[in-house]
């Protein structure tokens, strides 16, 4: 499914998420990966929940949800290293995983949602593809 929605109506955004889910999250630099995810987890847990962009602790958790951003992780090793596979193998989860490419040759997604802007700088051309278990 692809889509194209204003920065305002990217809210009514509606994806068909199960626990488990793992997520990726692929875009363009400065396409609204924080305002994409803010809106995904908190559909999922409630509007009042803060959500903020993980880039400097690569991961904040809010209860059953994980917002991984791997923009400053080297390599896959380091992934390991810090233990994070842990959290992708409990799969018990749903984890939204911005900059997937850093460890997509190791696990695969649920859910894959592409954002990319196009020519009206107001606008997102948004596609999701459900992967696996029948979603």
């Amino acid at each position: 499914m692809k889509k194209t929605y204003s920065k305002s109506s990217i809210s009514e955004l509606n994806l068909d998420i199960k626990k488990p889910c793992i997520i990726f999250l692929y875009w363009d630099l400065w396409a609204g990966k924080t305002t994409l995810s803010q809106i995904i987890i908190q559909k999922l847990l409630g509007k009042n929940q803060e959500v903020t962009s993980p880039t400097y602790v690569y991961y904040n958790k809010y209860a059953d949800v994980y917002h991984f951003d791997l923009y400053r992780l080297e390599n896959y090793d380091q992934f390991i290293s810090i233990g994070w596979e842990e959290i992708l193998d409990n799969n018990s989860w749903v984890i939204l995983v911005e900059w997937p490419e850093r460890i997509e040759e190791y696990y695969s997604a649920d859910i894959e949602i592409h954002i990319h802007k196009n020519k009206n700088q107001n606008e997102r051309d948004i596609e999701i593809i459900y992967k696996k278990r029948g979603l």
